[in-house]
């Protein structure tokens, strides 16, 4: 359970976030919503820490994060961000990069499963044996997933992950999302179909935060 009590951030004079609270539950998916530059990416960055707060604190199942916890409070956790990233090399080995890292060596890829990933958002299997400089913005972010996915956490941190998608693959990336009530999920969007795929709507602007029950 990841929480942010009394969460307040101010830069350049400006308050981002002013005494946020939120409690996102086990296998809830929420939907953050909101003006753009209302601080909805910043909110993911301090739940992983990457951005210090001025008040208040995140916490997990009820304990307060801290500088000491952030390894293995960051591994609980699959961030993915709205523009993928730059790559040299085939769809194939694109998706498999994660498992070159060695936070990820105790994991393996699995084929099998990444043609299923990439069939249920819409692409073809067969385009993982295409230069990923070819492939279109939306082929490349949606691999960004399958590649996010591959690692097997089961809190979602999703940032706008839609944006560069047409309205058919769109609606298979967040139909995915929303069917799959294994993982926690808590997506930054500005496309208000998350909350017909019954994601729960949660609302910040002006560094106040509102959740709509």
């Amino acid at each position: 359970m990841l929480e942010f009590r009394e969460v307040t951030l101010r830069r350049a004079g400006r308050v981002i976030l002013d005494r946020v609270n939120l409690t996102v539950f086990p296998d809830e998916h929420l939907a953050l919503t909101g003006p753009s530059g209302a601080g909805k990416s910043t909110l993911l960055k301090v739940a992983l820490l990457f951005e210090p707060v001025d008040a208040g604190a995140v916490l997990w199942n009820g304990r307060e994060v801290t500088v000491a916890d952030l390894g293995a409070h960051r591994s609980r956790f699959l961030y993915i961000g709205q523009k993928p990233l730059p790559f040299e090399g085939t769809a194939e080995e694109y998706l498999n990069l994660p498992f070159t890292f060695a936070a990820n060596h105790a994991l393996h890829a699995d084929q099998v499963e990444q043609d299923r990933l990439m069939e249920a958002l819409g692409l073809d299997p067969a385009l993982k044996k295409s230069p990923y400089t070819r492939l279109s913005g939306g082929e490349q972010q949606r691999l960004t997933i399958i590649q996010g996915l591959q690692l097997k956490r089961d809190f979602c941190l999703l940032d706008e992950i839609t944006s560069s998608l047409d309205q058919d693959s769109m609606r298979a990336v967040v139909g995915f999302f929303a069917r799959d009530k294994a993982r926690t999920v808590l997506a930054v969007t500005h496309n208000r179909e998350w909350l017909d795929f019954g994601f729960t709507e949660v609302g910040l602007e002006s560094g106040k935060l509102w959740r709509r029950e």
